[in-house]
């Protein structure tokens, strides 16, 4: 890492270290933690273990191997090791940009779908960055008193700067820091009690493809406050498609950082009885299409084999959680 770099990191540890109410005048960072799988000698990105195996190990940037290993000596002993990872929000700081600029072969991610090309690895740790660091940039002041609020033990709380005998959140025995938040969605997949249908919806934000085909996915929704997870499942299949499901199954979930959401992957079970399994698309208004389909169709789809009415049909990526509930759902997976 160029010297200047450095000096940027340095001078952030001292702001984190003293509580200096300007350590967001020039970068942002946020200590995930250290990878402790490695030998002595790390190399960025790449170094053969458990946790990083798996990055894209950029090409022709030498001088970002061989970054020093963190190690803390107890008693001669060591107690941890391996390579600090860290989030950094370099919004404010122009050096951190040219920088990243002239990376000319290491790929930066501009967009969602982007992300979705992501090892399972490199997921996880965008997932865990961009949830810190949008949760430090919507929080610049404390809501008790109006003063700067700082990020303290390396970023993962917040401390309001403001005197205590004027503050209603710093005076208070517990409520003095702010942690991150996570919002929990229920994403939904909805299969017939027999396991033959599965009922699939498209978004009408999501535009057709240049060559007319349209993505039919699962539904999804925040949680509301108090709602059980059956309960949200169950509510958020009627309002978005009028269907009434009888019994909801807990499958998966998947940290979604588009901020800050926990999905949780279900399944609902719909008996059909002529009256629960019709569609009704008034009440939230979110689809513009939503049809049960076949699922040995849907699997003959996936498998490339040529199906009458599913021309102009997708799925969404493969390595989505809405893909895998519906995946699993037409395999017959989920009914038992």
């Amino acid at each position: 890492m160029p010297l200047n770099l450095q000096d940027v990191i340095k001078s952030w540890c001292v702001k984190n270290s003293t509580g200096d109410p300007n350590i967001r005048s020039d970068v942002t960072c946020v200590f995930l933690g250290l990878d402790q799988d490695g030998d002595e000698v790390e190399q960025f990105i790449s170094c053969g273990n458990s946790l990083t195996s798996t990055f894209k190990q950029p090409e022709n940037v030498k001088f970002l191997n061989n970054l020093p290993v963190f190690k803390y000596e107890n008693d001669g002993n060591t107690t941890y090791k391996g390579v600090p990872i860290f989030a950094i929000d370099v919004t404010n700081s122009i050096i951190f940009q040219e920088w990243l600029s002239g990376l000319a072969n290491v790929g930066v991610s501009t967009s969602m779908s982007d992300t979705l090309t992501f090892t399972k690895n490199e997921a996880s740790l965008f997932s865990y960055s961009k949830m810190y660091l949008d949760w430090l940039m919507r929080n610049q002041y404390c809501p008790g008193c109006g003063s700067k609020v700082i990020p303290i033990d390396s970023g993962t709380r917040l401390q309001c700067t403001g005197p205590p005998d004027t503050c209603p959140v710093k005076s208070t025995n517990v409520n003095n820091v702010c942690f991150p938040r996570t919002d929990p969605v229920i994403i939904v997949g909805i299969i017939s009690n027999d396991g033959s249908k599965i009922l699939l919806g498209h978004n009408k934000r999501h535009q057709p493809t240049s060559n007319g085909k349209l993505m039919y996915s699962c539904i999804a929704g925040f949680m509301e406050p108090g709602e059980t997870i059956e309960e949200a499942t169950i509510r958020e299949i009627w309002e978005e498609t009028g269907v009434k499901a009888s019994k909801v199954k807990l499958i998966q979930s998947q940290p979604w950082p588009f901020p800050a959401n926990l999905m949780i992957g279900c399944i609902g079970i719909v008996e059909f009885n002529n009256d629960f399994e019709l569609i009704n698309l008034e009440f939230d208004k979110e689809l513009d299409v939503c049809k049960w389909f076949d699922c040995n169709d849907v699997l003959n789809h996936i498998n490339g084999v040529d199906v009458d009415g599913l021309d102009h049909f997708m799925l969404p990526m493969s390595n989505s959680i809405a893909y895998q509930l519906i995946l699993k759902s037409i395999k017959g997976e989920l009914t038992n």
